[in-house]
């Protein structure tokens, strides 16, 4: 077998029973690997009965087809299980080195079911798997556990993921954490971890990878290195990561400010990332493969945080914790990111919540008697860091917060959830301004684990020099696509969200794509399929896949309950205009998106309920799924 190992390792731990099984051929052709074996596996063991912290959830880790070869950027990796933050699909997707040695060692995929009596950390050594004791690790911050693991196992080159307090107290947006600070976020992967009892995954791999053609494979892989390294974005993210961002999103005005209650705040420069190169940085880190070096290492050198160090301090950490809060101080917005790296804690979903907080308390919704005396004023650095391990904690005001901004909004009542920016089937968002930009307003709303950028923001709507107006013609079907303000953007977003599904089954970097203007788009992701698997797929093949794999998980979410009333943008931004900066006055229509919406689902093959149809899913080969969505509908 060329590309995948061949193999899914399964981890009982309720009975503590290992098996190896075999990796079949109708999950390997017809959902590649990475997320789409996941979300598979997913749908078919999890339920609309199951509670996503019970020990019914099921967790996996999977791989992608090329990572662990020399493909850019091969060495990513998602993690799947029903979500405790929204109660639906739930996946996270991280970076480093963790996905290629769990290749390495011999495994596409990892699938967790049941709950363990006792901590326990799961260790594998190439084709030796083992389930080993954990209760000392238990309370341990994500580097505590790196260290102590590679102290007990005795060797550098292990990789390990693990889960902090935050995942082991069940915060609803708890991350789990490979090798410190590559986090698979957003929606609580680590507090299903938690759930199970399961505080760390250790892997070492000595195997290899085949493909089955490595002389073309070697020159696409180098051909692909070097349009990344020469594509319009490469400089800024190579020398200074995602931070590279935050000036050029604020200049544009779509950068949220103050819990997005205004898009105008000059001292957004002082977050710079010309300030993190020349205050802060220590060196440059990359991922398995990837050319791109985006990690950047920092310390703090001056100030009460002094010492406090970390690496890949991200655009989704300066966003919220910086100018959602009004909090200027580049040294506390590190401080903040170096604790949710520690604790586990999803940076977005953390931040919204403290930008929703400040709010709350400014127009006097809770007061010091509900924040436990803390003093929770916009710009107020240390109250926020309080908050942050009260919330991993799960202490007092934090509890409340360790369920996230919706329900802890229900909890307060009184009008509170009118001042969450944004918010798509459970999960929030409020740092790109998607009422500036249609396309990635119409991906939030129709992204299938919810406010999710992930899924399919499209870069070519944001990024003019990426693209033609003659590409655009000849691709989308309009010169408008590449227009942030237009409403022409269906064709955009159903491309955009099938490439990223198919770089999440490659486990690929999706900031090496077209996803952010870049370099590979589909057919370069076809070739580098059949070249490693000596299987053949065209452009065409792999957008098939990508769509069986959509409506999998759009049908995970029918079942649910699911339908049109949830593919909003929902919050202020789906009834209030921008305030401040260049693109103030732009909003959301909604005739004008509703519109969009029915041009999506027709694009999509899903009825005007944005449910897909029968012969969508038939055609698909999904007779199963049409025949259970049939019945449910009856």
């Amino acid at each position: 077998m060329y590309g995948w190992m061949g193999i899914i390792l399964r981890v009982d731990l309720t009975s503590g029973k290992i098996e190896k099984e075999p990796l079949s051929d109708r999950l390997r052709l017809n959902y590649l690997g990475g997320r789409g074996i996941n979300s598979r596996i997913l749908y078919d063991s999890v339920g609309p009965e199951v509670d996503a912290l019970s020990p019914e959830n099921t967790l996996i880790f999977g791989t992608g087809t090329v990572v662990g070869t020399i493909a850019p950027s091969a060495g990513r990796i998602t993690v799947t299980a029903k979500s405790p933050l929204t109660g639906i699909l739930g996946d996270g997707n991280s970076g480093g080195h963790f996905s290629a040695e769990m290749k390495w060692a011999g495994y596409d995929h990892i699938v967790f079911t049941g709950k363990a009596d006792r901590p326990v950390y799961l260790w594998i050594e190439n084709d030796h798997v083992e389930l080993r004791p954990a209760e000392h690790l238990w309370g341990k911050t994500t580097a505590e556990t790196d260290e102590e693991i590679h102290r007990e196992l005795g060797d550098p080159a292990i990789k390990i993921a693990a889960i902090g307090p935050g995942g082991e107290n069940l915060v609803r947006y708890a991350s789990v954490m490979f090798e410190n600070c590559h986090a698979v976020g957003r929606t609580g992967m680590g507090a299903v971890m938690g759930s199970k009892n399961l505080k760390a995954v250790a892997v070492r791999g000595t195997k290899g990878v085949k493909v089955a053609h490595p002389g073309p494979f070697m020159r696409l892989s180098r051909n692909l290195h070097e349009r990344i390294i020469n594509s319009p974005v490469y400089k800024g993210l190579a020398h200074y990561g995602t931070p590279y961002f935050t000036v050029g999103m604020y200049r544009s005005g779509w950068l949220a400010i103050k819990n997005a209650q205004t898009n105008e705040w000059p001292d957004v420069l002082k977050l710079g990332h010309k300030v993190l190169k020349r205050d802060y940085f220590v060196k440059e880190l990359a991922c398995t493969s990837c050319p791109r070096h985006c990690n950047q290492a920092w310390v703090v050198r001056g100030g009460p945080y002094t010492g406090t160090h970390g690496a890949k301090i991200e655009y989704g950490a300066i966003a919220p914790f910086g100018a959602g809060c009004l909090i200027s101080d580049f040294g506390a917005v590190a401080k903040m990111n170096s604790l949710c790296d520690d604790y586990g804690l999803d940076l977005i979903e953390l931040g919204i919540t403290l930008n929703t907080v400040m709010e709350w308390y400014d127009r006097g919704l809770i007061t010091k008697d509900d924040t436990d005396g803390v003093d929770i004023i916009w710009g107020n650095a240390e109250a926020a860091i309080e908050l942050i391990h009260k919330v991993a904690r799960r202490e007092g005001f934090g509890n409340l917060l360790a369920e996230g901004p919706l329900r802890a909004a229900e909890q307060i009542g009184r009008g509170a959830d009118k001042y969450i920016a944004l918010h798509s089937k459970g999960m929030t968002y409020g740092i790109d301004d998607i009422r500036a930009m249609k396309g990635y307003a119409l991906n939030i709303a129709t992204s299938t684990r919810g406010a999710d950028h992930l899924r399919g923001m499209p870069g070519l709507e944001m990024i003019p020099q990426a693209s033609t107006p003659e590409m655009l013609e000849r691709r989308f079907g309009t010169t408008e696509a590449g227009i942030a303000s237009s409403y022409k953007k269906a064709p955009l977003v159903v491309y955009t969200q099938n490439l990223c599904t198919l770089t999440d089954c490659l486990e690929l970097c999706k900031y090496n794509t077209e996803f952010q203007g870049e370099a590979m788009n589909i057919e370069d992701l076809a070739g580098l399929f059949s070249l490693a698997t000596g299987i053949e797929m065209d452009e065409k093949a792999m957008s098939t896949v990508a769509e069986r794999i959509y409506a999998v998980e759009k049908a995970f979410l029918v079942r649910e309950g699911m339908t049109r009333k949830d593919d909003i943008v929902g919050g202020k931004w789906g009834s209030e205009p921008i305030v401040g900066g260049p693109a103030a006055g732009e909003r959301i229509h909604p005739e004008k998106f509703d519109k969009l919406l029915d041009e999506y689902y027709q694009l999509r093959g899903w009825d005007s309920m944005g449910i897909p149809t029968t012969s969508t899913l038939s055609a698909l080969g999904l007779e199963d799924i049409a025949e259970e969505i049939r019945t449910k509908s009856q």
